[in-house]
C-alpha cells in the first residue's frame, strides 16, 4: 500500500469561475493561513453559500499505479463569536473524468474543529486521470437556516491517495556476458539467422490491463519466426484463480502484447534474418518499463564467416521452438528411459542405539523394537525421450534424490524395472570418488575410472580437464588441501569432459565460485543444447523453468504430476502454499 499527500495549486469560489483567482506555491503553507485564501459568507436570508473549487494537485505517481481510493482531510471552523452558526455538514464532490463522485461530510460548523476523512473508491481513475485539468474537488455548503450571519473558513484541504505501485520489468532474455553490445557487436553475414529474447514481468502482480511492448528493429534485419515462453504464476494475487490469457506479435508493426496480467513473466523470442550490411541495434519499449539494453549484431558481406559465438551456443531452445527443430523431432522419436513400476524402501530403526553393547543387551532381553520400513519411492512410472529436458521437483522428502541414485545405478530398486538407452553421466555429487591422499592429477584418473572413462582417454583429455578446472597451480597439491569449491570444479571437469547420451544433475549448478558458476552453467546449457537428455533435480523452479521442456512433481514418493514446465510449477508453488515450512526448507519458488 502506497499513499501520497498532496494539498491543492489552485483554489477559487464559484462567483470567480470567469475569472478565477489563483494562489501558487501553497506546497508550504501554513494551515493558519488558509482562513485568508478560502471562505465563504453565511447570511440570514437563507442563501447558499458560495462552493469552493480546488484542483492543480499534481501528484507524483507512476503512471501505471492502480488507484484504490481517495482519502479527503478538511477542516472549517467558524469566525471567532459568541453566537453560533448553525450549518448541515457541507457536501464534497469530487469531479474527475466529467462526472462526481458525491460524499456528505460529517463535519457540523457548530462544534469545535476536528480533522475530518472522507474515503472516495476510485479503481476506475488513472493516475493521468488524477493529474488532468479537469480534476477537482467541490465543496458545497447548504442553505444556511439559522438567523445568524458570519463566515465560515477553510482550515486545510488535503488528498491522500492509495494506490498500488504496479511495477513492470522488461528485459533482455539472454543477459549474460556474452550479450553483444556496441564494442561486441554479434557478427553475422547477409542471410544468417539469430535469435533475440524478451522478457516482460510483472512484479506485482495486480495488472488487468494488456501492456504493448513496442519492438525496434533497423532496416536491414526481419523478423522469420516467433516464438512465445510464458513461465511463472499469472495471478492477480495469491488468492485468485490464474487468469488465462494469450500472448499476441503483430508482424507487421513488430508490437507484442504480453500474456501475463497477474504476478508472473512472459517471454518472446524472435528469429531474425541479416538482409544488409551494417551495424545494427535492436531494442524494445514499453511505457510502463521504457527501454531494454540496446542489442547489437554487425551483419557482413554474404560470404563472411565467423568463428561460433557463445552466445547462440549457450541458448537454450524452448518447447516451442522444439516443435520446429526437424532433428530434435527425429531424436525424440527414440526412448531413452522408461521408469516402469518403481517403488524403494529403507529400513528404518524405531530407537536410537548408541553402542553394540547396549544393543547386544536389549537383543537379550528382547527390548529392542523391530524396525519399520519407509517408502522413498511408490510405484512411479514414466518414459522420457532422448532430447528432453526433464526437470524434477518435490518438497524436502519427496523422493527426488532417491529416484536420481536410482537411475544412475547407485541404488536398486526394491520393486519395478528401469531401462536405460545410452551413457549415463550422473553429476550427483562432484568428487565422491576421490582420495584425499591423492593429488588433482592422481584423482583426475581416479575419478575418471570410476566414471568409466579409459586411461588413454583421460590421457588425451588431461590437459582440457585442468585447463576447463582452474587448477593449473594447485594440479600438484594434495586435495585434503584443497577447498570445496576447487574439489567441487574439478569433479565437475572430470565428469563433463565427454557429452554423455543422458546427463543426471543433483542440485549441483551452483559449482566454485560466481565466475565458475558461470562457465559451469553455460558448459552444461551447450551439453543440453547438442542433444543430451537430461534429468535435473533442483531447488530452485525458477532454474527448472529456465532449463527444462518438461516437469515431474514428487511428492512423498509419488508422482503428482508430469508435463508441461509453467503448468506443473505453477500448481507445484500453489500447493506450497499448503505446505509444512520443514517440507520448504532451502526451496526456491518463482
Amino acid at each position: 500500500m502506497t499513499t501520497q499527500m498532496r494539498y491543492p495549486n489552485k483554489v477559487f469560489q464559484e462567483k470567480e469561475k470567469t475569472n478565477e483567482k489563483n494562489w501558487d506555491n501553497l506546497d508550504n503553507i501554513k494551515l493558519d493561513d488558509w482562513e485568508s485564501l478560502a471562505n465563504c459568507d453565511l447570511n440570514s436570508i437563507h442563501n447558499n453559500p458560495s462552493p469552493i473549487y480546488l484542483k492543480n494537485f499534481n501528484f507524483n505517481i507512476p503512471n501505471d499505479a492502480v488507484i484504490e481510493n481517495i482519502h479527503v482531510e478538511h477542516d472549517y471552523h467558524r469566525e471567532l463569536s459568541q453566537t453560533p452558526i448553525e450549518i448541515e455538514a457541507p457536501k464534497i464532490k469530487i469531479i474527475a473524468k466529467g462526472e462526481y463522485l458525491e460524499e456528505q461530510s460529517h463535519l457540523d460548523a457548530g462544534v469545535f474543529p476536528t480533522e475530518r476523512n472522507l474515503v472516495f473508491e476510485c479503481d476506475d481513475l488513472s493516475p493521468k486521470d488524477l493529474n488532468d485539468e479537469g480534476f477537482k474537488v467541490e465543496i458545497i455548503f447548504p442553505e444556511n437556516l439559522n438567523k445568524h450571519e458570519g463566515s465560515l473558513y477553510l482550515d486545510f484541504i488535503r488528498l491522500r491517495v492509495h494506490y498500488e505501485n504496479k511495477r513492470y520489468l522488461l528485459t533482455s532474455g539472454e543477459t549474460s556476458s556474452y550479450f553483444h553490445d556496441k564494442d561486441k557487436p554479434l557478427q553475422k553475414a547477409i542471410n544468417d539467422t539469430f535469435k533475440y529474447t524478451l522478457s516482460f514481468r510483472n512484479v506485482n502482480g495486480i495488472g488487468k490491463k494488456k501492456q504493448k511492448v513496442e519492438i525496434h528493429v533497423p532496416d536491414g534485419i526481419e523478423v522469420e519466426k516467433y516464438y512465445y515462453k510464458a513461465s511463472k504464476v499469472n495471478k492477480l494475487d495469491e488468492k485468485s484463480d490464474f487468469i488465462e490469457a494469450q500472448d499476441e506479435f503483430d508482424e507487421e508493426n513488430l508490437i507484442w502484447y504480453p500474456s501475463v496480467r497477474g504476478k508472473g513473466v512472459s517471454r518472446i523470442r524472435l528469429l531474425f534474418r541479416c538482409t544488409k550490411e551494417g551495424l545494427k541495434k535492436i531494442y524494445a519499449f514499453n511505457e510502463n518499463t521504457e527501454i531494454t539494453p540496446n542489442f547489437y549484431v554487425n551483419v557482413r558481406p554474404e560470404t563472411y564467416e565467423s568463428k561460433p559465438s557463445k552466445f547462440e551456443i549457450t541458448m537454450n531452445k524452448w518447447s516451442s521452438e522444439l516443435e520446429d527443430d526437424d532433428d530434435y523431432v527425429e531424436l525424440n522419436k527414440q526412448l531413452a528411459i522408461r521408469v516402469n513400476s518403481v517403488s524403494m524402501e529403507f529400513e528404518m530403526a524405531q530407537e536410537k542405539v548408541d553402542n553394540l553393547k547396549e544393543y547386544v543387551i536389549k537383543g537379550i532381553k528382547r527390548e529392542l523394537k523391530p524396525k519399520s520400513n519407509f517408502k522413498a519411492l511408490d510405484d512411479v512410472s514414466f518414459t522420457i525421450n532422448k532430447g528432453e529436458r526433464v526437470g524434477i521437483i518435490g518438497f524436502n522428502g519427496a523422493g527426488k534424490s532417491t529416484l536420481l541414485k536410482i537411475l544412475s545405478g547407485v541404488l536398486k530398486p526394491t520393486k519395478g524395472k528401469i531401462y536405460k538407452n545410452g551413457k549415463i553421466a550422473p553429476l550427483l555429487e562432484l568428487g565422491a570418488g576421490f582420495d584425499h591422499n591423492y593429488n588433482g592429477r592422481e584423482n583426475i584418473f581416479l575419478n575418471g575410472a570410476i566414471l568409466g572413462y579409459s586411461k588413454e582417454f583421460l590421457e588425451s583429455k588431461y590437459d582440457e580437464i585442468v585447463e576447463f578446472s582452474e587448477l593449473e597451480d594447485f594440479i600438484e597439491v594434495p586435495i585434503k588441501n584443497y577447498s570445496s569449491g576447487m574439489n567441487a570444479k574439478l569433479g565437475f571437469s572430470v565428469a563433463t569432459i565427454v557429452e554423455p547420451d543422458i546427463l543426471i544433475l543433483d542440485e549441483i549448478l551452483s559449482v566454485g565460485d560466481v565466475r565458475f558458476q558461470k562457465k559451469s552453467g553455460d558448459k552444461l546449457k551447450e551439453m543440453m543444447g547438442s542433444g543430451t537428455t537430461v534429468l535435473l533435480v533442483s531447488h530452485s523452479t525458477a532454474k527448472i523453468r529456465e532449463l527444462c521442456n518438461r516437469v515431474i512433481w514428487l511428492d512423498q514418493g509419488e508422482l503428482i504430476m508430469d508435463g508441461d514446465v509453467d503448468y506443473v510449477c505453477d500448481a507445484y508453488i500453489e500447493a506450497a502454499e499448503k505446505a509444512s515450512e520443514d517440507e520448504k526448507i532451502n526451496l526456491e519458488f518463482e
